[in-house]
């Protein structure tokens, strides 16, 4: 299922590009509107899915970690939020480098590396990027992060 996952997530970043920067107001792409938004839909529910899998080989606990990473990227409503979503998966990438190549099999491995790369995506892309509100930030966040805002 998390292949399944994954080709979701290809499939609805791809879509998601292909509205960007277009009129949504034009009815010529309702359509493409449409079809993102039913891509995203089928990704939430096989996150779903997979949240509720239960762990029945080696390399479940990896792929049910990066769900959850997933979750917190897709998830984030607020600056602090995402701030913690994109430190996970930060944190993913090192573990991903450093130290968890060998203890899981290839296959999995793989999927992880192909999944960690399109929330890599994600988490850049417009749709996911918070509202900035000021009361959310800790003293002097908004200077030392300003992007952010």
């Amino acid at each position: 299922m998390f292949s399944r996952f994954n080709g979701a997530l290809a499939v609805a970043i791809e879509a998601e590009r292909d509205i960007t920067d277009i009129d949504v107001w034009d009815p010529a792409v309702n359509s493409w509107l449409r079809e993102a938004e039913r891509n995203w839909d089928v990704v939430f529910d096989l996150r779903r899915a997979l949240r509720e899998a239960a762990v029945t080989q080696a390399g479940d606990a990896a792929l049910l970690a990066m769900v959850r990473i997933a979750d917190a990227v897709m998830g984030s409503e607020n600056v602090i939020d995402f701030g913690t979503a994109d430190n996970r998966l930060r944190a993913a990438t090192f573990f991903r480098q450093r130290l968890g190549r060998g203890c899981v099999p290839h296959h999995v491995s793989h999927m992880l590396d192909q999944c960690h790369a399109r929330l890599s995506t994600v988490i850049r892309m417009e749709l996911y990027q918070p509202v900035c509100d000021l009361d959310d930030l800790h003293d002097g966040l908004q200077y030392a992060w300003p992007e952010a805002c």
